[in-house]
């Protein structure tokens, strides 16, 4: 049996359930029955909705599954547009636009991307990308309030997850830890948008004055008191939220540190509470229950931020209330979700990090590969975790969690960064070697350590076994999040553009339906009329926007975001999009051109302020301009537009807080003469 919760999380229906608010939050699990194995060959496009862009703004990820509550279905965009649909039609009933400054892309790690709304009581909630949580009327989506979420507009906070109602409030948390800020989450109470607790993951610097609650306090004895209070510590709750209606408890997952590595961070040494952690907090306070920490002193950017889902299941004899995880750190987490007792933790994926997590103490026994401290070393997994943002499903009736895993390893290395303002402050230099063969570059050999890879695979894990149950074909890197229905189905999209629809019990591949663009999003199942809807949100981006690799939808036609809905008996087939047209890198304007010391110093500085968005030389496509591919009309303007925020409407902020003309001219002159041949480009990360 699962909790009355995780069945109706992102359901859809024409009623809610017992006041109960919808929100996409747990179980990815839908008990509507109608498309089953027999007949997913009769799915078909119903409706299709694209008008998803936004004054002028070009296409970015769509991360967030529509929840549709009384016919109407609400999903937001890029830019953390809300869009309140007929979900019999796909007719738009309203639009609401929080104008968010094309600035603010600047301060985010990862595109201006949004995960969704929560729906309760006539309101939908949506967070910002600039940090404000919007309470809107459900009916006309007109503003009823708006709250300012950020403590520090100095620092490079931004939101990209979505809120989740608890009880008598709504608790949103931020992004950032890549960038220098210090987490934390907020309660805002739902009716008026009235601070209601705030509960810091991480101490603060002390000089700035006493703890804000007794657990910062008790967290601080677990820090150096010398750390790097400057760069915030990060911690941050960018994404799951989940509350548990039965304990009235919230649990927030929380992130990687700032910076990365702990030796940098924390030189003492200490465990570094509360980050890469679950924590349960009394959703009425904020006051701490208890917590568990995935990843003691985490190095590597293995955030405990993964979607949790809440479940009754029996372990060892014994009915227990549990919480699941995947997180970052490849190892699968089944914990009693009223006392936090450890219950389980098995690998899920390749671990090199850890050898096992001790199940009486809780933590994970270290390995020496996994310190980086001294030279570079080769972990499992990579930064980009085992389990990413995309979310995983659990369905009752198989007993399985359907996880979307990424197998790849990373190479570390120790390198302190500067603090700059709105840039990186990771602290390591990173490298995927299964990447390199995308790029004509064979994979180097690693001693003892298992051949690296660049690849996806969905796998159905039995949670109270510990072990893979099946494992689907090797997919592109970095495909979607998953669905799961009353019938065994399981759905997933992925970044090659098509919906693979599997037999959850044993694996078997029931459908694919090509949609042409990548996907990322969980798809999402509803109800009306007597009849079942199948959504899914396309549309490439996120953290892996800044280059399209061979095999996905987005490095071979136009990256469409839209949003399409099937049903059974539907004959209509999605429009696939555009080729890409294909243009060759060319060299500046010979006015533009600079000496070998312009371009090299314009080299060091489009690392430090430009690749994280616009790659690093590789002739592929991308969800932001090549600027090896100019036209003479922006070469002209490129003063204006990278100091003077031409684009900043469109994401390209203005950077002349931190660059002269002088700077940008030797960028200039760098991106005149592309480099020769094609690099990989920036690690992926959230």
């Amino acid at each position: 049996m699962i909790g009355l919760l995780a069945l109706l999380a992102g359901c859809g229906g024409e009623k809610q359930d017992a006041g109960a608010p919808w929100q996409q939050e747990t179980a990815y699990f839908y008990p509507t029955a109608q498309i089953d194995a027999s007949n997913v060959e009769k799915l078909g496009l119903t409706w299709e909705f694209t008008d998803i862009v936004v004054r002028g703004r070009t296409n970015r990820g769509m991360e967030a599954t529509p929840i549709v509550v009384d016919g109407i279905m609400y999903v937001t965009g890029p830019w953390s547009v809300v869009y309140a649909l007929d979900a019999r039609t796909g007719k738009l009933r309203w639009q609401y636009d929080p104008e968010v400054d094309g600035q603010f892309a600047r301060r985010t790690c990862c595109d201006a991307v949004n995960r969704g709304v929560a729906v309760d009581d006539g309101m939908v909630y949506v967070a910002t990308l600039d940090g404000y949580l919007v309470g809107l009327d459900a009916k006309t989506g007109k503003q009823v309030w708006k709250t300012d979420t950020i403590t520090d507009r100095t620092r490079s906070y931004a939101i990209t997850g979505a809120p989740r109602v608890a009880g008598k409030n709504v608790v949103i948390g931020n992004g950032g830890a890549e960038m220098g800020v210090r987490g934390y989450a907020t309660a805002l109470d739902k009716k008026t948008g009235k601070l209601a607790w705030r509960f810091f993951i991480v101490p603060g610097d002390p000089a700035a004055g006493p703890d804000e609650h007794p657990e910062v306090a008790e967290a601080r004895k677990t820090w150096d008191p010398k750390s790097r209070w400057d760069l915030g510590g990060g911690g941050t709750a960018w994404d799951s939220i989940v509350y548990d209606p039965d304990t009235n408890t919230v649990l927030v997952g929380t992130g990687n540190g700032s910076p990365h590595p702990a030796w940098l961070r924390s030189p003492a040494g200490g465990d570094n509470l509360y980050l890469s952690s679950i924590l349960a907090l009394d959703a009425d306070t904020g006051r701490r229950r208890w917590h568990y920490q995935t990843t003691p002193r985490d190095s590597w950017d293995y955030t405990a931020t993964q979607n949790m889902v809440l479940a009754d299941i029996e372990i060892g004899g014994k009915r227990r209330k549990v919480v699941m995880q995947a997180p970052k750190n490849g190892f699968f987490y089944v914990l009693d979700r009223v006392s936090g007792e450890l219950l389980s933790a098995e690998k899920y994926t390749t671990v090199t990090w850890a050898d096992r997590v001790d199940l009486k103490t809780g933590r994970p026994v270290f390995t020496a590969q996994s310190d980086f401290s001294k030279e570079s070393k080769l972990v499992w997994p990579s930064e980009a975790g085992g389990h990413n943002w995309p979310p995983m499903a659990y369905n009752p009736a198989t007993g399985l969690v359907y996880i979307p895993v990424i197998e790849a390893p990373m190479t570390f290395t120790t390198t302190p960064q500067p603090a700059r303002p709105y840039s990186s402050v990771q602290g390591v230099t990173t490298s995927l070697p299964g990447l390199l063969p995308m790029f004509g570059a064979p994979i180097p050999e690693f001693k003892g350590q298992p051949k690296p890879r660049f690849e996806n695979v969905l796998k159905a894990w039995d949670p109270v076994k510990g072990k893979v149950v099946w494992s689907s074909k090797v997919m592109p890197f970095w495909s979607g999040g998953v669905m799961t229905t009353a019938t065994g189905l399981v759905v997933q999209g992925s970044a090659d553009g098509f919906l693979t629809i599997y037999d959850g019990r044993d694996g078997k591949v029931l459908r694919r339906i090509e949609i042409g663009t990548g996907i990322m999003a969980a798809p999402m199942s509803y109800e009306l009329d007597g009849e079942q809807y199948l959504a899914v949100p396309a549309g490439f981006g996120g953290a892996m926007n800044a280059v399209h690799l061979p095999g996905w939808a987005a490095n071979k036609r136009e990256n469409a975001s839209r949003l399409l809905v099937f049903k059974l008996g539907a004959t209509g087939q999605p429009a696939l999009p555009p080729l890409l047209a294909r243009t060759p890198l060319a060299p500046a304007p010979a006015k533009y051109r600079g000496s070998a010391a312009q371009v090299e110093r314009g080299a060091t500085l489009f690392r430090a302020n430009c690749a994280r968005c616009h790659g690093s030389g590789a002739d592929l496509p991308s969800g932001y301009p090549n600027l090896y591919k100019m036209t003479p009309e922006t070469h002209d303007a490129f003063q204006q537009i990278v100091r003077g925020g031409a684009f900043t409407h469109a994401g390209m902020a203005a950077f002349a807080d931190v660059l002269s003309e002088g700077d940008a001219r030797d960028i200039h002159a760098y991106l005149a003469k592309p480099p020769a041949g094609a690099s990989p480009p920036p690690k992926p990360s959230h």
